[in-house]
This record gives structure tokens, C-alpha cells and sequence, in this order.
């Protein structure tokens, strides 16, 4: 039976059968039109990604009137969050979305028997799990799955002195300027624009004149890190699907 996973809890802990009623393909967009007088057609001015709107329909039975009413409690406490949080449906257990209940529920009742729709509210993109991929001699390939970039985030920990680190993706880099002894350990989140080394910010180290935080388009993608020999590398990054 196909169902649906909130908060790290399955639907069928609670005795509640889904049917999808509205998951959209791709979400909308906030794009924008300007009609200027005289000119044929719009300027379209293109905005980001909207919200995504997932409907269902939920159906649960009960014993008796007053096990429904318990099993109202129970759905309620499960669903009600302050946040976004993790909603996984069976049929694409390796996605999820950060989604949060949107309005109120009403039910409709027969007897033992209870109908209702949920609406959650949710970022526009679905995430897969994380990945991570180890530089070998300085140099690695990964391969982007989702059909959104991904954000990488950096961690490289120093096994000889350097003065500066930078990473390379064809035409593009992020450089980091400072001088590095061994032992010390270098984050650069390209999500966030963070960069911390020993869990303390030193974006002023960042040659911000030429660094890119990066993303890595669908597909994939060679990366190299200089200079060579001085640093064990990982990298990883969340594939994220339109």
C-alpha cells in the first residue's frame, strides 16, 4: 500500500491510508510581466522557483467513535511542527521534501470512519541524501544525478604547511589565502558561503575578487585541488531535483 512518511514517521503507524490528490510535477515560478503601452507582448522579468503544493486525500477507520476521536489526537500531534521538516513518500523513498502542514484539517465523518486532505506547504526542490566523494591525488570526479545544481561543501585537513588552497572547476575556483600548518582542517561551504578553519570563520582569507562558490549543474563534473600534495580532500554535496 503506498503512503507516506512525516517527521520520520510512516502514515500506516496511525492507521491512515493516502491517496494522492496533487503532486505537482515542477512548481511555479515567480516570474513577473511588465505591458508596456505601444510595444506588442510583455517583458518578462524571471523569478525563482514558488513553493510546492502536495495535496492529499487521507481516509482512516477506527473501532468505535470514541477510538476515532483518539486516533484525531494522535494524527494531530504527529503532523503539527513549528518547521519544516522531512516528508517521504513510498514510491521515491531515496527523495525528500522539507514540507510543513498548510491550514487547518477538516474532517468528514461516518460513524468509525474518517475523511480528510492535507496540504503541506514545501520548498520547491526534492533533496536526495548526501554524497560524499574523496579526492585521489588531489583530483575528483563526481557525478551530479538530481536534475538541479548542487551546492558542494569542502573539507580538506592539512598534512604539510601551505600559504594558500584552492579548488578548480574548469574556469572556475574558489581561493583561499592564509597560511595552513598540518593538522589544521578547512571548510568551504559554497551553500552558505561559510569558510571556517578549525570551526572559526576566516572569510577574510577568501580572494573574493576571483573565488566562485560554485555549483555543480546535472551531469558531470572534474575538480582539482592546488596546491597539490598538501591536504586530504573530501567533498559532498545533496543532489536536488526540480
Amino acid at each position: 500500500m503506498r503512503g507516506f512518511s512525516f517527521k520520520g514517521r510512516h502514515c500506516s503507524e496511525y492507521g491512515v491510508i493516502m491517496r494522492s490528490k496533487n503532486r505537482p510535477i515542477l512548481s511555479g515560478v515567480n516570474d513577473s510581466y511588465l505591458q508596456i503601452p505601444g510595444r506588442h507582448g510583455t517583458y518578462l522579468f524571471g523569478g525563482e522557483l514558488a513553493d510546492r503544493t502536495i495535496d492529499l486525500e487521507c481516509a482512516i477507520l477506527a473501532g468505535s467513535l470514541p477510538d476515532l476521536r483518539s486516533k484525531f489526537r494522535e494524527i494531530s500531534s504527529w503532523l503539527y511542527s513549528p518547521k519544516r521538516e522531512n516528508l517521504v513518500f513510498d514510491d521515491e523513498l531515496d527523495k525528500y521534501y522539507l514540507a510543513k502542514l498548510d491550514g487547518q484539517i477538516d474532517v468528514e465523518q461516518a460513524r468509525a470512519t474518517g475523511k480528510f486532505d492535507l496540504k503541506f506547504r514545501c520548498e520547491p526542490l526534492a533533496y536526495g541524501g548526501d554524497i560524499e566523494n574523496l579526492f585521489i591525488n588531489d583530483q575528483v570526479t563526481v557525478f551530479n544525478q538530481g536534475t538541479y545544481e548542487a551546492l558542494p561543501l569542502f573539507q580538506s585537513t592539512f598534512i604539510q604547511p601551505a600559504t594558500e588552497w584552492r579548488v578548480n572547476k574548469a574556469t572556475e575556483y574558489i581561493r583561499v589565502v592564509r597560511g595552513f600548518a598540518p593538522g589544521d582542517v578547512l571548510e568551504v561551504n559554497c551553500a552558505t558561503g561559510a569558510i571556517l578553519l578549525n570551526s572559526v570563520r576566516i572569510l577574510e582569507s577568501l580572494d573574493w575578487q576571483n573565488s566562485i562558490f560554485f555549483a555543480f549543474p546535472p551531469g558531470e563534473h572534474t575538480l582539482n585541488i592546488a596546491p597539490a600534495g598538501v591536504c586530504n580532500t573530501k567533498i559532498i554535496y545533496k543532489p536536488r531535483w526540480l
